[in-house]
């Protein structure tokens, strides 16, 4: 008796679209923190998920200072033109090619899901994919600290106010030899020296530096300190 009512219950109609509904339900509850897992990290942790952590880098402003919500939402909703543009081209295409070719067809979705946005990081002098440069932010590798007898940093004033925010450019291993280049060339009155290094800087920085070639390198140095004390 029961086994027949189990039965007649299964295969109820309404029973069947309820169980429907019910299993909708707890899907877009498990997607829910998938969705927003970015967008809620970054804005907690300033910058970083937990893979960027691992990585040691961070989502910053262009201007080396840290991005806020606005920032980070722009990222989190433009990953739909970065990540998903490949399989909605597929989808499209799927009445055309049949359901035959199905398998194929999974096979390249899988592949071709972030192709927009490898593309354009490849392409952009910041390795910024399209998210970033509609908020006016890039993902910035995060220089290891050290105590300061052993580094190129040194103590920073808080009012101190930076010139150059290109400077987040500049790896640790550049700073340091930029660093010892310049206090060498320095000592010894070695014009040149400095000439070079300033070129390269501006180069590498692509900006035009303001003042000798010692005051631009020295304030150089200073915002690379300011940046990398901050972050």
């Amino acid at each position: 008796m029961l086994g027949l009512s189990g039965e007649i219950w299964s295969q109820s109609p309404d029973n069947y679209y309820d169980f429907n509904t019910f299993l909708e339900i707890i899907y877009v509850i498990l997607l829910f923190p998938v969705l927003f897992y970015s967008l809620w990290t970054e804005s907690v942790f300033n910058g970083q998920t937990v893979g960027k952590m691992i990585c040691k880098i961070r989502v910053v402003k262009l201007n080396g200072y840290h991005a806020g919500f606005p920032e980070y939402f722009t990222r989190w909703a433009f990953r739909l033109v970065d990540f998903w543009t490949g399989m909605f081209m597929i989808l499209f295409f799927i009445p055309i090619f049949g359901q035959e070719t199905g398998s194929i067809l999974g096979v390249l979705m899988l592949f071709m899901s972030g192709f927009v946005a490898f593309f354009s990081i490849i392409r952009t002098k910041k390795s910024q994919r399209i998210g970033d440069i509609v908020a006016g932010t890039t993902v910035l590798k995060l220089v290891e600290k050290h105590s300061m007898d052993i580094t190129i940093l040194e103590d920073i004033r808080e009012s101190y106010i930076p010139m150059y925010s290109q400077v987040i450019k500049l790896t640790d291993n550049d700073a340091r030899i930029i660093k010892d280049t310049f206090v060498i060339a320095r000592k010894n009155q070695d014009y040149a020296t400095l000439k070079r290094l300033r070129v390269k800087l501006e180069s590498v920085m692509e900006i035009e530096g303001r003042g000798g070639d010692a005051e631009f390198i020295d304030t150089v140095m200073k915002d690379f300190n300011y940046y990398t004390q901050k972050l």
